[in-house]
């Protein structure tokens, strides 16, 4: 609990009408949370507005506003601000005293690769003793508990929320993806990341951003206004990392799969089904790492974390061990050995890039036929879905086109879309519903065959027109794996 008049000595505001002298026991910007005396904050959204519900949180006792037009309330405190979005994250750092200030906090960005790098710092963190927490696109650790994740980087009423949790339950430090979102959104203002992580930059979210310039600048702004203690890791062989040095005022260090003047660079590696084995140079000498991930993307991500290790002064023990550590990211490419003689592979992959990469990595094992499952999300960028047609058509035998999330759009219209990148048609069989195009894909599987289940990895839930079912594809698949073990 805290006055409001502490909050208000610290935020940027433009007028106040109303007690000031109250006492805020908690803060809310969803009325349906709204309580007694506590105060709510009006947020624009993309298909509401907050301002809208301001009567639902009175009618829930709020009586302290955040807002940015003139409202009229009996008995309440109306606090007007330019941005409530913006304010937001002002108003939670207030609050929850500062406890951002009280964690060494890692901040990762870019298209692909920002959860599997963000479990491989955090368990190379937990290895050096440094006590973690961890916020992903799939779940969250506050150090007490494991919570599924809404969206990849929460509101910052939410983070703060989380960093306040933290801290109460010890922990010293802690992971975090951001997402261009949070950026554009003010979601991480204020946020003193010890170390600011790019992993690359491709095609995504052109929805939102509209052009890959936009798409650059958002994600650029994690790197602006740092100061030189603030640590910057970069992907040297992505050419926006270039133009990133340039911006940034951190303390640069580079990681690269070729490149003599990075700090630390690949030199070899070898592959198996069940992983890889890769040596690398950094600035201690040669350290060696063993993983059960696979393809040269997720070298990629080993880098951006032993490279971010090396960042903050870890020892390499530290860092090999946290690699080793690491045996399974959730929805990141995991796979099945079966009984059966077929390896299948689920991942998250709905980019380009990101089905590219994950096809690659499962070609370069050696399956006899590469069957590849999946689909696109509807409402999203519509550029990508040739081009994630392409990617398959480049490197998959047997391509089975099905639903990922089709949301408010025809799934038909999705899988013809997809289906315009894909030069031989003749690989390609349309099945929408995704359950029993994920049977059909493993039931023409042979002996050393393998099926790529993509797009929705983590996910346990099925968006179509409007509403979100229960779906799983882990659940289909082992379903499938303990009837070809009764038969």
């Amino acid at each position: 609990m805290m006055t409001l008049q502490k909050i208000l000595d610290r935020i940027d505001k433009i007028g106040v009408r109303g007690e000031t002298n109250r006492f805020v026991p908690d803060i809310q910007y969803d009325s349906r949370l709204a309580g007694p005396d506590q105060a709510f904050i009006a947020v624009r959204g993309f298909t509401s507005d907050g301002h809208d519900f301001i009567p639902q949180a009175y009618e829930r006792g709020a009586r302290v506003f955040f807002v940015e037009k003139e409202i009229e309330l009996l008995d309440s405190t109306v606090v007007r601000v330019k941005d409530t979005r913006k304010a937001m994250a002002q108003i939670a750092r207030v609050f929850f005293n500062n406890p951002e200030e009280k964690l060494k906090i890692v901040g990762i960005t870019g298209t692909t690769g920002k959860t599997t790098t963000a479990y491989l710092v955090h368990s190379i963190l937990n290895q050096a003793h440094w006590k973690p927490g961890l916020v992903t696109t799939i779940e969250s650790f506050d150090g007490k508990r494991w919570e599924p994740a809404e969206r990849t980087t929460p509101e910052s009423l939410d983070l703060f929320r989380m960093f306040d949790l933290m801290v109460r339950s010890s922990l010293k430090s802690t992971v975090m993806e951001v997402s261009s979102h949070a950026l554009s959104l003010h979601r991480v203002d204020g946020v003193p990341f010890v170390a600011n992580v790019f992993t690359n930059l491709g095609r995504d979210h052109l929805d939102f951003h509209k052009t890959m310039e936009d798409y650059f600048h958002a994600k650029s702004r994690m790197f602006r206004n740092l100061t030189e203690n603030q640590k910057v890791v970069l992907n040297w062989d992505d050419p926006y990392s270039q133009r990133i040095r340039k911006i940034t005022e951190g303390e640069v260090f580079t990681f690269s799969m070729d490149k003599d003047e990075a700090t630390v660079r690949h030199i070899s590696h070898q592959v198996k089904k069940d992983g890889m084995q890769i040596l690398l140079a950094t600035p201690e000498g040669e350290v060696r790492v063993e993983t059960p991930l696979l393809g040269d993307f997720n070298i990629y991500n080993i880098l951006a974390a032993v490279t971010t290790a090396v960042s903050l002064g870890l020892q390499s023990n530290f860092i090999a061990e946290g690699i080793r550590e690491m045996k399974r990211i959730p929805g990141r490419c995991e796979y099945y050995s079966t009984s059966f003689g077929v390896t299948i592979y689920v991942d998250y992959a709905h980019t380009p890039e990101g089905l590219r990469n994950i096809l690659k990595a499962i070609w370069d094992t050696r399956p006899e036929n590469l069957i590849v499952v999946f689909g696109a999300g509807g409402d999203r960028d519509r550029g990508k879905r040739p081009q994630m047609g392409k990617a398959a058509d480049d490197f998959a035998d047997i391509i089975i086109l099905t639903n990922d999330n089709p949301r408010s759009e025809e799934p038909e219209e999705i899988i013809a879309e997809i289906g315009r990148g894909i030069y031989d048609q003749k690989k390609v069989t349309v099945i929408p519903d995704r359950r029993e195009a994920i049977r059909s894909a493993l039931a023409r599987a042979a002996k050393r065959d393998a099926v790529l289940v993509a797009g929705k990895g983590h996910e346990t839930y099925q968006e179509i027109a409007g509403q979100k079912f229960p779906f799983d594809d882990h659940q289909v698949i082992e379903e499938y794996i303990k009837e070809k073990a009764w038969n």
